[in-house]
C-alpha cells in the first residue's frame, strides 16, 4: 500500500524482510506467498543474491527516514496478519526489525492497532461486495 514511498535500495532490503516475515514461523500458506507476490510486483524490484545474505539488522539500518520505517513495519505487519494468524515467531521478527530501526514499544503498538482496523475494515468492505 505504501510501498511506492521507499527507495529502491528500501524497497529490495523490504523484499528480503517480508521474504523472513513470512518463513518466520515455519509455514508459508498459499494467502502470504500471494500477498508477497502482490507486494514485490508493486514495488517492481526484486532482492539480490547479496541483499538476501544480510543480516536483519543491516536490512532495517537501510531504513533511515521515520516515513520509510513505519511504511516497513506497516507493511511487514500486514504480511504477518496475511494468514490470520499473527504468530509469536513473525512478532519476534518485527520487534527486531523495529528495535534495529530505534522505534519504541509504544510506536509499534499504536501501529499494531492501525494495521487491525486497517484489517477489519477490508474484511468489511469484501462483505459488502458480496
Amino acid at each position: 500500500m505504501f510501498l511506492s514511498l521507499l527507495e529502491d535500495d528500501e524497497k529490495r532490503a523490504f523484499a528480503v524482510l517480508a521474504e523472513r516475515m513470512i518463513s518466520a514461523d515455519g509455514i508459508v500458506v498459499g494467502r502470504e506467498a500471494a500477498t508477497l507476490a502482490a507486494l514485490k510486483g508493486e514495488m517492481g524490484v526484486e532482492p539480490t543474491p547479496d541483499d538476501a545474505g544480510r543480516e536483519t539488522d543491516e536490512l532495517a539500518a537501510v531504513f533511515g527516514s521515520q516515513r520509510s520505517k513505519i511504511v516497513v513495519l506497516l507493511e511487514l505487519m500486514g504480511l504477518g496478519y496475511s494468514d490470520t494468524s499473527y504468530s509469536m515467531d513473525e512478532r519476534s521478527l518485527l520487534v527486531h526489525v523495529a528495535e534495529a530501526m530505534d522505534v519504541g514499544d509504544g510506536e509499534l503498538a499504536r501501529l499494531e492497532v492501525w494495521v487491525q482496523q486497517h484489517l477489519r475494515h477490508i474484511r468489511e468492505a469484501l462483505a459488502l461486495m458480496r
